[in-house]
C-alpha cells in the first residue's frame, strides 16, 4: 500500500434506500478525542507508525493508545494486546493491518462501544469480487451498527483545531498543521496530499482534510455535509471521481449553499471515452460527465480543472475579497499592464467604470501631470519618488461607490515594497471592499505581509482573473442553488441497457405518440398510420411527411425511412409503397407509414428525458436536427427543476441567440416554453418510462409541437 490510492471502487447499492446523511455520526471520526492505532509501528517510517509519530509531534491532547499484541510499548506508550484491552473509552480506530484481519478487528471495536474507524487497510473491492465481498461486508457493519467507517484504501484525515492526524500522508512530515478555513475531501489519496502540501506551503492552512478510498461507508456527500456544519470551515474543495448516492450528495451541496460554505470540485474522467451511448441522442448527449457538471452547477458547486485553480479561487474567500458586483477599479505601475488586466475584464464580462468626481479630484494632486486619472488608472513610475501618492490613490478609489473592488498590479518595486504593503494595508481597514493584487517578482516575505492584512496576491495577471471571475460565478450559482429544485425528492433511476436490449426495448413513434397525447404541455401533429394498399382518407391536410413504423427502426431518417413535402394523393401512395419497400430490405417488423399534417414553425430543439442509473431523471435541450450531434449545443438539468432553472438552461444555449429573435427572425416565447418543458418534466416523472426523446421538437411563439418522438418504457 502507497500514497498512491487512486482507485474508487465503490459497491454495487442497487435496490438500497437513500438514507439521510448522519452528521452526528461522524463526530467521533473528525473531532475524535481518544484514538487506538491497531497494529501500531515501533517506526514512525511505517504506514501504521505514521499517525502514532505525526499527533505525538503536532500536540494531539487526547489519548492514544497503540494496539499491538507482540509489544508492551509502541514510540514511548504503553501498547495494549487488543482493542478490548485497553478497558477505556476510545472514539476512533485506525486500521492497517491486512484485508482479511479488519472485519474482526472492526467487529470487536464495534463490541466494545466504538463508534468511527479508518481503515488504511487495501486488497478490498479495487482488486475484484473476493475484495468486493470483503468491502460489502464492511458496509453490512455500518449500517447494522451505526457506526462510521472511513475507506478501506483510503489516506485517512487530519483536523488541525485538534492535532488529530488519522494519516500516513508524506504530506505531513516536515510541514507543521497549519490552522485554516479551507477544507478538503478526496476520493484519491495522492490528490488529496498534493492539496495538503499546497495549502500548507503557501500558508492558507485547513481546517479538515478528509481522503475517503473506497467508501464503504462514509462518502463523498456525507463528509460534505459534515462539514457544512463545522464552525472552523468556510470553503470546502472537492476532488471526486465518482458519487455513490447522487441524492445525499445534492443534497449536501444545496445544505451548503443554504449555509453561505463555499463549494470548489475537482471532477476527474471529462472524456466520453468510457460512457456508453444510448440508443437515442440523448444518451450521447447527455454523457455521464455532462451530468456530474449539471450537479455540480444546479446545486451551487464550483468546478474547476485543477488544485491551482481551485486554491486561487478559495483564496479570495479565505481573504473575504470576493465583489459584491462587477465593477473594478484597475490601478498599475504599468500602463501596458493595465490594459491587459483590462483585456482580460471586458472578456470576462467586467466593468470598469469612470471615476466620480470626487475620486478625479484626488487622484490630480497625485498624478503627474501628463496621467490621466481614468480606468483602469497608470500611477506611472512617479511611486517610486512619491511613495506617499500610493496610499492617496488607493484611499481615493476605495472610497469611490461606483466601484466594487480594486485589482492593484505591481511589478517588483522591491526598494519601495513596504510603501506599497502600509498603503494596502491601510486601505483594507478604511473599506470592506475587496483589494486583489498581482505583483509579479514579490519577495516571499511581501506576499505574507500583504496576505496578513487580508489581501490575497497574485503572481500574473490571467490566474488572478480567472479566481475573480470563478468567484462571480460561484456567487450566482449559490443563489440559484439556495432557490433550486427539491432536492430530497426520492428519485427513480433507469436501468442500464445493452445496445441490443435497446433496440428491442423502444416503442415505434406512432406507439409514442399515443401515449404522449396523454399530456397537454406539448402539441402534436394530425396524423394517420396507414398500411400498404389500404385506402387513403379523404381531405388529408397536403403537404404532409410519411415516416416508416418499426419498434426496431429507431433513426428513420438514416434509413430513409423519412419522406418529406407529399403534396397530393399520388405521390402518397407512392411514398407508402417505397417506405414499406425499405421495411422488407431491412428485414424488420413493420407496423404501418405514419402520415402526419407537415406544420409550419421557426425553431427546433431537441427535447430528451431519461431514468439515469445514477443521477435519477434528467433533462437535455439541445439545438434539434439530425445534426443535434454534429455540433451539440447542450443544457442538462437534474429533475425536479423549477422554470426558472429550464429558463436559465434554455438561455444557456448558442442557439437561444437565435429563440430569442436574432436580426429580426421570428422570436421564441421562451417563459411560455420553459412553462410547457416544465410541464412535460412533471407528465415524464408520474410515466413508467425509461425515456423520452423529441427531436425536432417545433416551436412557433409560444406553441410547440413534438414532430418525432422516441419512447422506451422502464423495465418491469
Amino acid at each position: 500500500m502507497t500514497e498512491m490510492l487512486d482507485t474508487l471502487e465503490i459497491p454495487s447499492t442497487a435496490g438500497d434506500t437513500a438514507v439521510a446523511p448522519r452528521s452526528s455520526r461522524l463526530a467521533s471520526l473528525f473531532a475524535a478525542r481518544s484514538v487506538a492505532i491497531v497494529g501500531a509501528s515501533a517506526d514512525p517510517s511505517k504506514i501504521t507508525g505514521r499517525p502514532l509519530a505525526y499527533m505525538l509531534a503536532r500536540g494531539f491532547t487526547g489519548a492514544l493508545y497503540p494496539v499491538n499484541p507482540g509489544r508492551k510499548e509502541v514510540q514511548g506508550l504503553p501498547a495494549y494486546p487488543s482493542l478490548a484491552a485497553i478497558g477505556k473509552p476510545v472514539d476512533l480506530a485506525i486500521v492497517g493491518t491486512a484485508a482479511e484481519q479488519v472485519e474482526a478487528i472492526i467487529q470487536e471495536g464495534i463490541d466494545v462501544g466504538i463508534k468511527a474507524f479508518v481503515v488504511f487497510s487495501s486488497g478490498f473491492a479495487e482488486t475484484g469480487d473476493a475484495g468486493r465481498a470483503l468491502q460489502q461486508r464492511l458496509s453490512a457493519l455500518a449500517r447494522a451498527n451505526d457506526v462510521a467507517i472511513l475507506g478501506p484504501n483510503c489516506l485517512g484525515l487530519a483536523n488541525s483545531a485538534t492535532g488529530l492526524i488519522a494519516s500516513f500522508t508524506t504530506a505531513l512530515e516536515s510541514s507543521p498543521l497549519l490552522p485554516g478555513r479551507f477544507a478538503f475531501v478526496s476520493q484519491s489519496g495522492a490528490l488529496g496530499a498534493y492539496w495538503l502540501d499546497i495549502v500548507l506551503r503557501s500558508g492558507l492552512g485547513f481546517s479538515q482534510w478528509i481522503s475517503t478510498g473506497n467508501e464503504c461507508d462514509v462518502d463523498a456527500g456525507e463528509a460534505i455535509d459534515f462539514l457544512v456544519d463545522d464552525p472552523d470551515t468556510d470553503v470546502i474543495g472537492l476532488y471526486l471521481e465518482d458519487i455513490r448516492d447522487t441524492q445525499s450528495f445534492r443534497r449536501a451541496l444545496q445544505r451548503a449553499a443554504m449555509a453561505h460554505k463555499t463549494v470548489i470540485a475537482i471532477k476527474s474522467g471529462r472524456s466520453n471515452a468510457g460512457a456508453q451511448a444510448a440508443a437515442s441522442h440523448t444518451g450521447a448527449l447527455a454523457g455521464d460527465d455532462a451530468l456530474y457538471d449539471a450537479c455540480l452547477r444546479q446545486f451551487g458547486a464550483l468546478r474547476v480543472g485543477s488544485l491551482s485553480e481551485m486554491i486561487d479561487a478559495a483564496r479570495l474567500y479565505l481573504c473575504k475579497s470576493v465583489p459584491q458586483g462587477n465593477r473594478l477599479a484597475i490601478m498599475s505601475v504599468s500602463g501596458g499592464a493595465g490594459v491587459l488586466i483590462a483585456d482580460e475584464s471586458e472578456a470576462l464580462g467586467m466593468q470598469l467604470p469612470g471615476f466620480c468626481d470626487a475620486t478625479n479630484a484626488v487622484l490630480k494632486t497625485v498624478l503627474p501631470s501628463f496621467a490621466h486619472t481614468s480606468n483602469p488608472l497608470d500611477l506611472t513610475g512617479n511611486v517610486v519618488q512619491n511613495t506617499a501618492s500610493i496610499s492617496t490613490a488607493l484611499t481615493a478609489v476605495a472610497a469611490d461607490e461606483s466601484v466594487d473592488a480594486i485589482v492593484l498590479f505591481v511589478g517588483l518595486m522591491h526598494s519601495i515594497a513596504g510603501a506599497f504593503t502600509d498603503a494596502l494595508a491601510d486601505a483594507r481597514r478604511l473599506t470592506p471592499k475587496p483589494i486583489i493584487v498581482i505583483w509579479i517578482g514579490a519577495m516571499p516575505e511581501t506576499i505574507q505581509r500583504v496576505e496578513a492584512a487580508g489581501i490575497p496576491v497574485f503572481g500574473d495577471i490571467p490566474q488572478a482573473m480567472r479566481a475573480l471571475h470563478a468567484t462571480r460565478e460561484l456567487a450566482q450559482l449559490q443563489a440559484q442553488a439556495r432557490n433550486s429544485a427539491h432536492a430530497s425528492t426520492p428519485l427513480k433511476r433507469g436501468q442500464p441497457t445493452t445496445a441490443t436490449e435497446a433496440a428491442i426495448a423502444h416503442l415505434s413513434e406512432w406507439d409514442g405518440k399515443q401515449l404522449l397525447r396523454g399530456q397537454s404541455w406539448v402539441g402534436m401533429p394530425q396524423g394517420w398510420l396507414l398500411q400498404e394498399g389500404e385506402a387513403i382518407p379523404e381531405h388529408l391536410p397536403y403537404p404532409l411527411v410519411a415516416k416508416l413504423q418499426s419498434a426496431q427502426l429507431l433513426h428513420k431518417s438514416d434509413a430513409g425511412g423519412v419522406i418529406l413535402k407529399i403534396q397530393d394523393q399520388a405521390a402518397l401512395e407512392s411514398a407508402i409503397s417505397r417506405l414499406c419497400k425499405i421495411g422488407r430490405a431491412l428485414k424488420i417488423p413493420v407496423q404501418g407509414v405514419l402520415i402526419e399534417q407537415m406544420l409550419p414553425f421557426d425553431h427546433e430543439l431537441l427535447l430528451g428525458l431519461r431514468n439515469d442509473e445514477r443521477f435519477g431523471p434528467v433533462l437535455t435541450i439541445a439545438r434539434g436536427g439530425v445534426e443535434a450531434e454534429a455540433d451539440p449545443d447542450v443544457a442538462n438539468v437534474l429533475l425536479p427543476a423549477s422554470e426558472d432553472e429550464i429558463l436559465r438552461a434554455l438561455q444557456g444555449l448558442r442557439y437561444a441567440r437565435l429563440l430569442n429573435g436574432f436580426r429580426g427572425r421570428p422570436a421564441a416565447d421562451m417563459e411560455a416554453l420553459a412553462e410547457r418543458i416544465t410541464g412535460l418534466c412533471t407528465w415524464f416523472m408520474g410515466q413508467a418510462l425509461q425515456e423520452l426523446e423529441i427531436n425536432p421538437l417545433a416551436i412557433q411563439g409560444s406553441h410547440a409541437w413534438a414532430l418525432d418522438a422516441l419512447m422506451a418504457p422502464a423495465k418491469a
